[in-house]
């Protein structure tokens, strides 16, 4: 075995302690399982997703639109139920 160390900041640590806990795991076992998996699978699936549950291109558009709508280039369209 071999160690291995890295750097995170306190708030993502203890927020990580705790998902760990709530599964029944130590940060050491959770995280020697994700990069296990990782080599058995040769890929990492997981979805990177911003505070707000945005992908990074959804939060993009998101921004764009926005910018739109401040710069008034928008249509507005009636609500239409069926």
């Amino acid at each position: 075995m071999t160690n291995f160390t890295f750097k995170m900041d306190r708030q993502t640590r203890e927020a990580y302690s705790a998902l760990c806990e709530s599964l029944g795991l130590t940060m050491s076992s959770a995280t020697l399982a994700l990069v296990k998996q990782a080599v058995r699978d040769q890929s990492m699936s997981f979805s990177l997703r911003d505070e707000n549950g945005f992908t990074p291109a959804e939060a993009a558009e998101l921004k764009r639109r926005i910018q739109d709508v401040r710069k008034g280039d928008t249509v507005q369209n009636e609500l239409v139920e069926e």
